[in-house]
Formats: C-alpha cells, sequence, structure tokens
C-alpha cells in the first residue's frame, strides 16, 4: 500500500497482524476489531477511532459515510452531529469496529436514529459526546462507557493509596494508628447524613 492510499484508508494496515484487540488502551475495548484497508463495516456499526488521550465514536450510515458529533478537541468548540466519509472521520488514524454483545436496534433503525440528529448542536463533554450519541442510537441508552473508566480511576486511586497508608501506619501489635483507621472502616456507616 503506498503512502496516498495508506492516508486515504487511515493509516497503515498488516493484513498479518491480529484484528482483535486484547487489551484496553486508548478508549478502545478486547472486542474492537480493526477495520482493513478498503473493508466497508456492516451498517449501523459503532466505529472507533483513537485521538490522544481519548477515542472518538461515529455510526457508520453506508457509502463510506460517519455520522458523529464533530471533535472538539482542535479548536476547543463545540461541534454539530454530521455526516463525513470514512477518511475524515479517521483524520489518518485506524478504524476499529466495535462489537456489540446485544444490540437493540438492526443496522438500519440504528442509520435512522443517527441521522435523526444531524444538525444537533448539544455537545458536552460529560454528559452528552460522541460516544453518547452512539449508545443511544445502538441502545437507546445515553452512556458513556469511556467516561465512566475515567471517573472511576481517582476513586480506585484513592481507595488503593488508603489502603496502602493504613498498612505503613498499622504495626505488628496492631497498636499503631492503622488500628483505629482499620477499625473505622469497618463500623457501618451512616448514611442518613
Amino acid at each position: 500500500m503506498n503512502r496516498a492510499e495508506e492516508q486515504e484508508s487511515g493509516g497503515p494496515r498488516n493484513g498479518r497482524r491480529s484484528k482483535h484487540h486484547h487489551r484496553y488502551f486508548g478508549g478502545l475495548c478486547r472486542s474492537d476489531r480493526l477495520l482493513a484497508a478498503n473493508e466497508e463495516p456492516p451498517l449501523g456499526s459503532h466505529l472507533v477511532t483513537p485521538r490522544r488521550g481519548f477515542a472518538h465514536h461515529g455510526i457508520y450510515v453506508g457509502r463510506g459515510k460517519v455520522v458523529h458529533y464533530r471533535s472538539v478537541v482542535r479548536h476547543f468548540c463545540r461541534g454539530p452531529v454530521e455526516e463525513v466519509s470514512l477518511a475524515a472521520f479517521a483524520r489518518q488514524r485506524a478504524i476499529w469496529v466495535r462489537r456489540q454483545s446485544a444490540p437493540r436496534f438492526d443496522g438500519t433503525e440504528v442509520t435512522r436514529r443517527a441521522r435523526s440528529r444531524l444538525g444537533e448542536d448539544r455537545y458536552r463533554l460529560l454528559s452528552n459526546n460522541c460516544e453518547h450519541f452512539c449508545e443511544w442510537c445502538l441502545r437507546d441508552e445515553h452512556r458513556s462507557y469511556q467516561l465512566e473508566r475515567l471517573i472511576a480511576l481517582p476513586l480506585g486511586l484513592a481507595r488503593v493509596c488508603g489502603d496502602a497508608i493504613a498498612g505503613l501506619l498499622l504495626t505488628e501489635d496492631n497498636s499503631g494508628l492503622g488500628h483505629p483507621i482499620r477499625v473505622l472502616r469497618t463500623l457501618p456507616r451512616d448514611r442518613s447524613t
């Protein structure tokens, strides 16, 4: 594949490389499958393309077109739901097809739902982003797994740090500062306050 073909198809793709991604990285999941060069995704597919620090999502609507919320990172401004070519959606990056375990709608209905929101300009990073849009099109659910993982990260880190600090403060005879911390952690929480 020459350089022009690589750019048009969203980047170099090696047919001998596994088409399944085996770890979570940059917004991709284990079940995501790399779209091969010149391969057309199934109608209504959830497409994912990695960006710096996040993954961008869209819905394949046929004839080489994707409906998505325009990415806002470049100019820090909101963009509307729009229909663009696969190449414009990918911006010279690889495209992955997210496998749906239990889609609520068939490809034709997913496409209709995606196009019904063309021109909508209500992007909100935390409550109405490109993944929220795709999940609504596919399952009539308004959620972003990428955002949920991002929010869960500091909570998990705080839990691990708290456990580590408590372990450091606890002496062998359970008489250190860690003992009250461990006792307090086992007490039932008063949920009325």
